[in-house]
């Protein structure tokens, strides 16, 4: 088993499956069809729009029957996916603007020097000459993913100190859908994203993986014990809630 903290939103991968079209009401609706190994047919609306999953030998007919029977519900989470704030899209170049630990920061880039410096709400990043645009995002996430572990594995050695166990083994995830999620062999896997949120938030994911040391549910017994290493637990949790729409897609 593996109990995660859902994810309000994060940057989406490239979408699979082959992109085919259906008339829905007055709407004509792209989707993405994947066959998998599955007994039956499913569908799902996210940041890439309708995907359908349909088992190897579903005729393409059964499947789109199946989408009409659901369309009222497919049209209707589309247009609330449209509706719903976007996440704001970094353009990396020199003046860009990137949250760290909820401020903030501007991107500077530093041509002809090496290294990467964060200092009085600056971000500079050294770059070759004549580097290219791809080379400043490349080095500069992998800055941010090796802050993040470092500044994850401190929050997770605190916090692990005051519940009475030892640090578990943390892994960066890269999730979709989640900020983190603890294992049953122990392990905490946590979403780099993190990164971009004030300190407060990021504890209290930390020590919500954590409780599940003690309990691997969401029982009261549970939510007790995220209340005895975080007290403010819930204001932090809706606090995140309302994140939805913020983080930036790097």
């Amino acid at each position: 088993m593996q109990l995660e903290l859902p994810l309000a939103l994060a940057p989406v991968a490239a979408p699979k499956g082959a992109l085919r079209y259906i008339q829905l009401g007055s709407e004509i609706v792209g989707y993405r069809l994947r066959r998998a190994r599955r007994r039956s047919i499913g569908i799902v609306v996210d940041d890439v729009g309708l995907r359908v999953a349909a088992p190897g030998h579903t005729p393409i007919a059964e499947v789109e029957a199946f989408i009409r029977e659901k369309a009222r519900w497919v049209l209707q989470k589309l247009s609330e996916w449209r509706a719903a704030p976007k996440p704001p899209v970094v353009n990396w170049s020199d003046g860009a603007t990137i949250a760290l630990l909820g401020a903030p920061v501007t991107v500077e880039l530093l041509p002809g020097r090496g290294g990467i410096s964060l200092e009085n709400g600056r971000l500079g990043i050294g770059l070759a000459p004549r580097a290219e645009p791809a080379a400043l995002r490349k080095r500069g996430i992998a800055w941010i993913k090796e802050r993040a572990q470092t500044l994850l594995g401190e929050r997770l050695a605190l916090y692990a100190a005051s519940l009475g166990v030892p640090t578990p083994a943390l892994a960066l995830s890269n999730a979709r859908k989640q900020w983190g999620l603890c294992r049953e062999d122990g392990q905490v896997r946590l979403n780099w994203r993190l990164i971009h949120l004030p300190l407060h938030l990021i504890d209290y994911v930390v020590a919500h993986e954590l409780a599940h040391l003690r309990e691997m549910n969401h029982s009261a017994r549970f939510w007790a014990v995220v209340g005895r290493l975080y007290p403010d637990y819930q204001k932090a949790r809706s606090e995140l809630r309302r994140c939805n729409h913020q983080l930036p897609i790097l």
